[in-house]
């Protein structure tokens, strides 16, 4: 989501992925969970890598759009979001 968020503009590196993700969660990921959920959501096809800074792939993009349908609360998003990808 932090991704999605971040990178609509330009591809996000880390540091920024990390600040997003404290805005919606209130708390900042370790970097040991970032490289984590990172690599999981590029071996799925959510995200790509360019120059050690990450975007969504038509995939992603299409999956969090789907996620914020009827909704633009954050919560929400998250929720929907971690339904579609379990």
């Amino acid at each position: 989501m932090a991704i999605a968020i971040a990178s609509q503009k330009e591809p996000i590196d880390i540091k920024g992925i990390s600040q997003i993700a404290d805005g919606i969660n209130h708390a900042v990921p370790t970097q040991k969970e970032l490289k984590s959920s990172i690599g999981w959501l590029v071996s799925h096809g959510y995200i790509k890598e360019q120059n050690s800074k990450y975007a969504l792939t038509k995939k992603g993009m299409i999956d969090y759009n789907f996620a914020s349908l009827n909704t633009n609360i954050l919560l929400n998003i998250r929720r929907n979001l971690e339904r579609q990808l379990k």
